[in-house]
């Protein structure tokens, strides 16, 4: 058995319209899932079933109303439904990757320089950290020509890639993957396979959302399904 990295228990999830007198839509409820070393769940369901806003749970960008998501190392653990903002913080650090669905551009910040921060806010010498960024825009086939320059104009294409190669390239040990080859031409499907693939040889633990049923055939190890968790 895998070591469990992640724990989520008993989750519920609403969303509170507070310019509607309170209105309340819930998403889902009493949610249970175990997030394992070098294990890929993958969340199915229709849309608008919250397999996204599950993802964002995990990443700590929306509260829950109950349950808990429980971070497990090897000397404790940390509860991420009730933890402080500093802790957060320090976990998307140096714990918890995210590959969105779409790339924050940030104006005039080259595409290298996006890459490369995951390994420079973990004090990796920057050296180090540029060659690993080379490495990983090649390898998602983004031309030399544009490392230097903003992706604010690039295509949505190459904006992901730019998204997933700042994604992997800190190597942590749980990885968050919501659509990352919506937008991906064949080649580079194949080349992001390849990178969850060697984060489960690495023992990342991983969570994701596949639409491509191709992709999410060659990765997954388990498959869960929020209708099952509807509210």
């Amino acid at each position: 058995m895998k070591n469990e990295r992640v724990l989520v228990t008993n989750l519920q999830k609403d969303f509170v319209l507070h310019t509607q007198n309170q209105a309340k839509i819930p998403v889902f409820k009493d949610f249970s899932l175990t997030l394992r070393d070098g294990h890929c769940v993958v969340l199915a369901g229709q849309s608008g079933m919250g397999k996204s806003t599950f993802i964002k749970c995990l990443y700590g960008n929306y509260s829950v109303a109950s349950g808990d998501i429980r971070i497990i190392f090897d000397d404790g653990e940390i509860n991420l439904a009730t933890c402080s903002p500093q802790v957060i913080h320090s976990l998307r650090r140096y714990t918890i990757g995210y590959v969105s669905q779409f790339l924050r551009v940030i104006p005039r910040v080259s595409t290298l320089d996006v890459v490369m921060e995951p390994l420079l806010l973990q004090d990796v010498q920057k050296e180090v950290a540029k060659k690993k960024a080379m490495q990983l825009l090649e390898r998602l086939h983004i031309p030399e020509r544009l490392w230097s320059l903003s992706p604010a104009t690039f295509s949505g294409g190459e904006q992901q890639r730019v998204n997933i190669a700042r994604g992997f390239i800190a190597q942590f040990p749980i990885l968050l993957l919501d659509e990352p080859t919506a937008s991906l031409d064949a080649k580079n499907r194949k080349v992001v396979v390849e990178l969850i693939n060697e984060a489960k040889t690495r023992g990342a633990a991983i969570a994701g959302i596949f639409h491509d049923e191709d992709v999410r055939h060659q990765v997954v190890d388990e498959i869960v399904d929020l209708m099952e968790f509807a509210a």
